[in-house]
């Protein structure tokens, strides 16, 4: 069994999805959250894109850098992006 580095929170909150850009992607439910990353689905994971900007708050103030990291059905799951690794 795989122990994670941070331990994660379960939750269930709408999140929102951008580019680097700041181009919106669309809405996604954010499954479980920690210091170092997230899970959540979204209905077209094909499409996205390697990095991005998942806000917390629809006003986009709680927002995090990600990379992400793995892809299956409709869930995500990506690193959150020290700042100096932020693209």
């Amino acid at each position: 069994m795989r122990t994670r580095k941070h331990p994660r929170k379960i939750i269930k909150a709408v999140g929102y999805l951008y580019t680097n850009d700041g181009w919106p992607i669309g809405e996604c439910v954010v499954r479980d959250i920690s210091v170092g990353g997230a899970k959540f689905v979204h209905k077209i994971t094909d499409e996205l894109p390697g990095h991005l900007i998942l806000a917390l708050s629809k006003g986009g103030h709680v927002r995090r850098a990600c990379e992400l990291v793995w892809r299956k059905d409709d869930q995500v799951g990506v690193r959150f992006l020290p700042v100096a690794e932020r693209t």
